[in-house]
Formats: C-alpha cells, structure tokens, sequence
C-alpha cells in the first residue's frame, strides 16, 4: 500500500463529515427561519384564499426541508442500496415540484416587476422551459440507481 491510499481515504471521510455538518446546519437554520417566520405565514399564508401563487409558495418552503431530511438521513445512516435508491426516487419525485415551484415563482415574480410586460416574460418562460425539462427527464425518467455518495452530490447540487 502506497502513502496516497490512505491519505485519500482520509480526505473522503473527511468530506463526509464536512457535508453531513453543512447540511445539519442548513437544515436548523432552514428551521429557525420557518419558526421566525412561522407567525406571518399563518397570517398571510395559511389564513388566506388558497390562489397559484400559494401554492408553489408552500411547495417551495417546504420541500426543500424534504430534500434536506432525506440527505441528511441517506448519508447519516448505514442503509441497504436497495433503501438508497427508494430514497433516491422519492427525491426525483419531490424534485419536480419543487423545481416546477421555483421557477414558476420566478415568472410570476418578473411578471410583476417588469410592469406585466408579456414579451419579457414568454422570453424568459422559454429560457426557463428547456431547463425545466432537461430536469424532469433527469429526475424522474432517468431509471440509474445511484449510490450513497451520489445521492449525496445530486442533492448538494439541487440545494445550490
């Protein structure tokens, strides 16, 4: 066995921990903001004509806490890859909406903003459409198990 083995194996574990840690963290400060704010969502939010706009609010607060249990659990526990990859699924699952959520608030948002101009918002919808479906194939059509780490990655990344 050469010196850069275990040095490597040092560094993956190493990695771990520091993406365990980071997504502990975001997942209580994802929490504290819910909290703090929990009093004006239920004034403004919960109270109100349940409208589009609600709904991929919600969608939006609160599948991303989903995507954070589900990888804190999948890289904190010492699963099975067969319960790895149910886990991975239900992950593609919940990703649609919640990517369908963000980008729909961002059109109605530049919809807004930009005086309700029509043209600026179906350049932006088909700027937004490709990726959105490019998603959705990769999410949910895309049969591949992944492993742990992967999982992992794929979830850092659709957090970013």
């Amino acid at each position: 066995m050469s010196q850069a083995e275990p040095s490597a194996e040092i560094q993956a574990l190493s990695d771990v921990f520091a993406f365990n840690f980071t997504m502990v963290a975001a997942l209580a400060l994802l929490i504290y903001d819910t909290l703090l704010t929990l009093p004006s969502d239920i004034k403004h939010i919960w109270c109100k004509t349940v409208k589009i706009g609600t709904i991929l609010y919600l969608f939006v607060r609160y599948l991303l806490m989903a995507f954070f249990v589900l990888a804190i659990y999948s890289s904190l526990s010492n699963m099975s890859l067969e319960k790895c990859n149910t886990i991975t699924h239900l992950a593609r699952a919940l990703q649609v909406p919640f990517v369908i959520s963000v980008q729909g608030l961002l059109l109605a948002r530049t919809y807004a903003i930009s005086l309700q101009n029509q043209k600026g918002l179906g350049v932006l919808g088909l700027l937004i459409l490709i990726p959105t479906i490019i998603n959705v194939y990769l999410s949910v059509l895309d049969n591949c198990n992944l492993t742990s780490s992967q999982f992992n990655a794929l979830t850092l990344s659709v957090l970013t």
